[in-house]
Protein backbone atom coordinates (compact mmCIF):
# COMPACT_ATOMS: atom_id res chain seq x y z
CA UNK A 1 0.00 0.00 0.00
CA UNK A 2 1.28 3.42 -1.23
CA UNK A 3 0.36 6.61 1.51
CA UNK A 4 0.33 10.31 0.43
CA UNK A 5 3.58 12.67 0.87
CA UNK A 6 3.39 14.77 4.61
CA UNK A 7 2.12 17.79 3.73
CA UNK A 8 4.89 20.26 5.05
CA UNK A 9 4.25 22.25 8.19
CA UNK A 10 3.42 25.68 8.39
CA UNK A 11 6.09 27.48 10.20
CA UNK A 12 9.26 26.89 9.20
CA UNK A 13 12.76 25.49 11.13
CA UNK A 14 14.87 28.93 9.74
CA UNK A 15 11.55 30.92 11.71
CA UNK A 16 13.26 31.05 15.25
CA UNK A 17 16.62 31.87 14.31
CA UNK A 18 15.65 35.22 12.75
CA UNK A 19 13.91 36.00 16.04
CA UNK A 20 16.77 35.27 18.24
CA UNK A 21 19.67 37.17 16.32
CA UNK A 22 17.03 40.26 15.64
CA UNK A 23 19.19 43.36 15.09
CA UNK A 24 21.11 45.95 17.09
CA UNK A 25 19.86 49.15 17.50
CA UNK A 26 21.55 52.40 15.97
CA UNK A 27 24.65 54.34 17.64
CA UNK A 28 22.06 57.26 18.51
CA UNK A 29 20.01 54.80 21.07
CA UNK A 30 20.77 55.51 24.98
CA UNK A 31 24.62 53.66 25.45
CA UNK A 32 22.45 51.48 28.23
CA UNK A 33 19.57 50.69 26.26
CA UNK A 34 22.43 49.71 23.60
CA UNK A 35 23.89 47.31 25.95
CA UNK A 36 21.14 46.04 27.82
CA UNK A 37 19.86 45.39 24.49
CA UNK A 38 23.20 42.84 23.53
CA UNK A 39 22.49 41.53 26.82
CA UNK A 40 18.97 40.13 26.06
CA UNK A 41 20.10 39.11 22.68
CA UNK A 42 23.08 37.11 24.07
CA UNK A 43 20.59 35.79 27.08
CA UNK A 44 18.15 34.82 24.27
CA UNK A 45 20.84 32.59 22.58
CA UNK A 46 22.07 30.77 25.80
CA UNK A 47 18.22 29.85 26.04
CA UNK A 48 18.11 31.71 29.28
CA UNK A 49 14.38 33.75 28.61
CA UNK A 50 13.80 34.99 31.99
CA UNK A 51 17.44 36.64 31.77
CA UNK A 52 16.53 38.43 28.62
CA UNK A 53 13.00 39.21 29.71
CA UNK A 54 14.88 41.47 32.02
CA UNK A 55 17.72 42.63 29.78
CA UNK A 56 15.04 44.04 27.73
CA UNK A 57 12.70 46.02 29.84
CA UNK A 58 15.97 47.57 31.49
CA UNK A 59 16.74 48.71 27.42
CA UNK A 60 13.09 50.57 27.50
CA UNK A 61 13.84 52.15 30.93
CA UNK A 62 16.49 54.03 29.06
CA UNK A 63 14.52 53.98 25.56
CA UNK A 64 10.51 53.54 25.78
CA UNK A 65 10.43 53.60 21.92
CA UNK A 66 13.33 51.23 21.14
CA UNK A 67 11.37 48.98 18.77
CA UNK A 68 14.37 46.26 18.99
CA UNK A 69 13.36 46.23 22.68
CA UNK A 70 9.88 45.39 21.68
CA UNK A 71 10.78 42.69 19.08
CA UNK A 72 13.10 40.84 22.00
CA UNK A 73 10.22 40.61 24.73
CA UNK A 74 8.25 39.37 21.42
CA UNK A 75 10.90 36.53 20.91
CA UNK A 76 10.26 35.81 24.94
CA UNK A 77 6.65 35.17 24.88
CA UNK A 78 6.71 33.38 21.55
CA UNK A 79 9.33 31.03 23.45
CA UNK A 80 6.33 30.60 25.99
CA UNK A 81 4.17 30.06 23.54
CA UNK A 82 2.24 33.19 24.08
CA UNK A 83 1.30 33.94 20.52
CA UNK A 84 -1.00 36.88 21.47
CA UNK A 85 1.43 38.38 23.70
CA UNK A 86 4.20 38.20 20.70
CA UNK A 87 1.69 39.41 18.11
CA UNK A 88 1.08 42.40 20.50
CA UNK A 89 4.71 42.90 21.18
CA UNK A 90 5.76 43.04 17.30
CA UNK A 91 3.46 45.06 16.39
CA UNK A 92 4.38 47.37 18.85
CA UNK A 93 7.58 47.48 17.11
CA UNK A 94 6.95 47.84 13.89
CA UNK A 95 4.64 50.86 14.37
CA UNK A 96 7.49 52.19 15.92
CA UNK A 97 9.71 51.61 13.31
CA UNK A 98 7.97 50.52 9.96
CA UNK A 99 11.07 49.90 8.05
CA UNK A 100 12.34 47.24 10.55
CA UNK A 101 12.34 43.85 8.83
CA UNK A 102 12.99 41.22 11.63
CA UNK A 103 9.98 43.01 13.47
CA UNK A 104 7.69 42.43 9.96
CA UNK A 105 9.02 39.06 10.05
CA UNK A 106 8.63 37.92 13.48
CA UNK A 107 4.98 39.80 12.94
CA UNK A 108 3.91 37.46 10.36
CA UNK A 109 5.09 34.40 12.29
CA UNK A 110 3.52 35.18 15.18
CA UNK A 111 0.30 35.54 13.09
CA UNK A 112 0.91 32.29 11.52
CA UNK A 113 0.71 30.27 14.75
CA UNK A 114 -2.96 32.43 15.41
CA UNK A 115 -3.99 30.74 12.18
CA UNK A 116 -4.33 34.51 10.51
CA UNK A 117 -2.47 33.43 6.97
CA UNK A 118 -3.66 36.84 4.76
CA UNK A 119 -2.55 38.97 7.59
CA UNK A 120 0.34 37.48 8.31
CA UNK A 121 1.58 36.81 4.65
CA UNK A 122 1.22 40.47 3.94
CA UNK A 123 3.98 41.14 6.73
CA UNK A 124 6.21 38.83 5.27
CA UNK A 125 5.94 40.51 2.30
CA UNK A 126 6.65 43.64 3.69
CA UNK A 127 9.38 42.45 5.78
CA UNK A 128 10.61 41.13 2.31
CA UNK A 129 10.20 44.54 0.81
CA UNK A 130 12.83 45.98 3.19
CA UNK A 131 15.56 42.76 3.17
CA UNK A 132 14.79 40.33 0.87
CA UNK A 133 17.58 38.27 2.10
CA UNK A 134 15.60 37.52 5.21
CA UNK A 135 15.73 33.16 4.85
CA UNK A 136 13.27 32.94 7.51
CA UNK A 137 10.60 35.65 6.25
CA UNK A 138 10.81 33.59 3.17
CA UNK A 139 10.29 30.25 3.82
CA UNK A 140 7.27 30.76 5.79
CA UNK A 141 5.66 32.99 3.45
CA UNK A 142 6.39 30.26 0.65
CA UNK A 143 4.50 28.01 3.31
CA UNK A 144 1.87 29.93 3.85
CA UNK A 145 1.42 30.35 0.20
CA UNK A 146 1.88 26.29 -0.34
CA UNK A 147 -1.44 26.02 2.78
CA UNK A 148 -3.22 28.61 0.93
CA UNK A 149 -3.54 26.49 -2.22
CA UNK A 150 -3.93 22.71 0.03
CA UNK A 151 -6.91 24.28 1.73
CA UNK A 152 -8.50 26.19 -1.29
CA UNK A 153 -8.19 24.56 -4.95
CA UNK A 154 -9.36 27.46 -6.66
CA UNK A 155 -6.40 29.29 -5.77
CA UNK A 156 -3.75 26.66 -5.75
CA UNK A 157 -2.52 27.82 -9.25
CA UNK A 158 -1.79 31.37 -8.20
CA UNK A 159 -0.99 30.66 -4.87
CA UNK A 160 1.62 27.81 -5.52
CA UNK A 161 2.94 29.91 -8.67
CA UNK A 162 3.85 32.36 -6.17
CA UNK A 163 4.91 29.99 -3.55
CA UNK A 164 7.56 28.37 -5.81
CA UNK A 165 9.13 31.54 -6.56
CA UNK A 166 9.72 31.85 -2.90
CA UNK A 167 11.22 28.69 -2.54
CA UNK A 168 13.82 29.63 -5.77
CA UNK A 169 14.61 33.02 -4.30
CA UNK A 170 15.74 30.99 -1.06
CA UNK A 171 17.40 28.65 -2.58
CA UNK A 172 19.55 32.10 -4.49
CA UNK A 173 20.29 32.41 -0.93
CA UNK A 174 20.58 28.99 1.14
CA UNK A 175 20.83 26.47 -2.11
CA UNK A 176 21.12 24.23 0.58
CA UNK A 177 17.76 24.36 2.25
CA UNK A 178 16.83 20.74 2.89
CA UNK A 179 13.18 22.49 3.73
CA UNK A 180 13.33 23.86 0.32
CA UNK A 181 13.53 21.42 -1.80
CA UNK A 182 11.36 18.90 0.11
CA UNK A 183 8.25 21.56 -0.04
CA UNK A 184 8.96 22.34 -4.30
CA UNK A 185 9.03 18.12 -4.20
CA UNK A 186 5.61 18.19 -2.23
CA UNK A 187 4.09 20.46 -5.07
CA UNK A 188 5.83 18.88 -7.76
CA UNK A 189 4.26 15.15 -6.07
CA UNK A 190 1.02 16.56 -5.90
CA UNK A 191 1.17 18.33 -9.16
CA UNK A 192 1.69 14.60 -11.37
CA UNK A 193 5.28 15.88 -11.68
CA UNK A 194 7.16 13.39 -10.20
CA UNK A 195 10.63 13.35 -11.94
CA UNK A 196 11.26 17.01 -10.19
CA UNK A 197 9.90 15.43 -7.45
CA UNK A 198 12.23 12.76 -7.01
CA UNK A 199 15.27 15.00 -7.71
CA UNK A 200 13.90 17.23 -4.68
CA UNK A 201 13.30 14.77 -2.36
CA UNK A 202 16.76 12.80 -3.24
CA UNK A 203 18.50 16.39 -2.42
CA UNK A 204 16.65 17.36 0.89
CA UNK A 205 17.20 13.67 2.18
CA UNK A 206 20.67 13.38 1.27
CA UNK A 207 21.28 16.93 3.16
CA UNK A 208 18.99 16.32 6.19
CA UNK A 209 17.44 13.44 6.77
CA UNK A 210 14.04 12.78 7.56
CA UNK A 211 11.20 10.32 7.22
CA UNK A 212 8.79 12.81 5.54
CA UNK A 213 11.62 12.87 2.61
CA UNK A 214 12.31 9.58 2.84
CA UNK A 215 9.11 8.21 1.97
CA UNK A 216 8.66 11.46 -0.31
CA UNK A 217 11.30 10.15 -2.69
CA UNK A 218 9.69 6.34 -2.04
CA UNK A 219 6.72 7.36 -3.79
CA UNK A 220 8.46 9.41 -6.06
CA UNK A 221 10.42 6.31 -7.57
CA UNK A 222 7.17 4.57 -7.37
CA UNK A 223 5.21 6.40 -9.51
CA UNK A 224 8.32 6.88 -11.70
CA UNK A 225 8.15 3.24 -12.32
CA UNK A 226 11.43 2.81 -10.66
CA UNK A 227 10.47 -0.19 -7.92
CA UNK A 228 13.64 -1.24 -6.77
CA UNK A 229 14.88 2.01 -6.25
CA UNK A 230 11.76 2.91 -4.05
CA UNK A 231 12.44 -0.09 -1.70
CA UNK A 232 15.84 1.34 -1.10
CA UNK A 233 14.27 4.55 -0.48
CA UNK A 234 11.67 2.96 1.80
CA UNK A 235 14.36 0.78 3.99
CA UNK A 236 16.77 3.92 4.42
CA UNK A 237 13.65 5.55 5.97
CA UNK A 238 12.94 2.35 8.29
CA UNK A 239 16.88 2.09 9.06
CA UNK A 240 16.60 5.36 10.42
CA UNK A 241 13.11 5.66 11.43
CA UNK A 242 12.54 1.92 11.97
CA UNK A 243 8.49 2.07 13.74
CA UNK A 244 7.37 4.90 11.16
CA UNK A 245 4.49 3.10 9.60
CA UNK A 246 4.25 5.44 6.43
CA UNK A 247 7.16 4.13 5.48
CA UNK A 248 6.25 0.50 6.27
CA UNK A 249 3.18 0.70 3.69
CA UNK A 250 4.92 2.20 1.32
CA UNK A 251 7.67 -0.25 1.30
CA UNK A 252 5.23 -2.79 0.75
CA UNK A 253 3.54 -1.77 -2.23
CA UNK A 254 6.93 -0.64 -3.90
CA UNK A 255 7.69 -4.34 -3.02
CA UNK A 256 5.24 -5.45 -4.99
CA UNK A 257 5.51 -2.89 -7.51
CA UNK A 258 9.20 -4.25 -8.07
CA UNK A 259 8.07 -7.46 -8.11
CA UNK A 260 5.59 -7.20 -10.85
CA UNK A 261 8.07 -5.62 -12.56
CA UNK A 262 10.17 -8.55 -12.41
CA UNK A 263 7.55 -11.12 -14.77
Amino acid sequence: MLTMPTRPPLLGALSFLVLVTGCLASPLVHPRAAEELRRGYAHLQAGDGERAEVAFEHALEFAPDLPEGWNGLGVVARSRNDADTARERFAHAVRLAPGFAEGHANLGEALLTLERPGEAIEELRAALRIDPDLAAARQNLARALLHEGLVDKARRPGSWGEARREYLHLLESLPDSPAAHADLAFMDYLSGRFAPAERGYRRAADLAPSSDRLLGLCLSLVRLGRCGEAVTACDRCLDIFPSNRACLASRSGAEVCRDEASF
